[in-house]
């Protein structure tokens, strides 16, 4: 995946982000996980493969958005996933998902 492609996909990646090397690093690296994340539902009740990539590869980039961490703190968190990865590529996965993960996303009453 390439950083065009990664913040087409996520528009919530702030567009300061766009040209660091890190994020491109982050989206070649980690391409194929970033291709399965999907946002979760405000009213989801259990979440899926794809809303736990998304909350532990994407919502850092997010919270950097809301300005609630400072930019070299992110950085420093991308690269360390991007090392993480590198050292154990299948364990890495593995290691975002918890035990009790579902098949697929289960929204709460009245929710569509």
């Amino acid at each position: 995946m390439t950083v065009h492609e990664l913040v087409a996909r996520f528009p919530e990646i702030p567009a300061d982000l766009h040209g660091e090397p890190v994020l491109e690093r982050f989206a070649s690296t980690l391409g194929p996980l970033l291709g399965l994340s999907n946002k979760p539902s405000p009213c989801s009740s259990q979440h899926d493969a794809g809303n736990h990539y998304y909350l532990k590869l994407v919502g850092p980039l997010s919270i950097y958005g809301y300005g609630l961490t400072s930019r070299e703190k992110l950085l420093a968190q991308l690269e360390e996933l991007i090392q993480r990865h590198d050292a154990d590529p299948d364990g890495f996965a593995a290691s975002l998902l918890p035990e009790d993960v579902v098949d697929r996303e289960v929204r709460g009453p009245g929710c569509d």
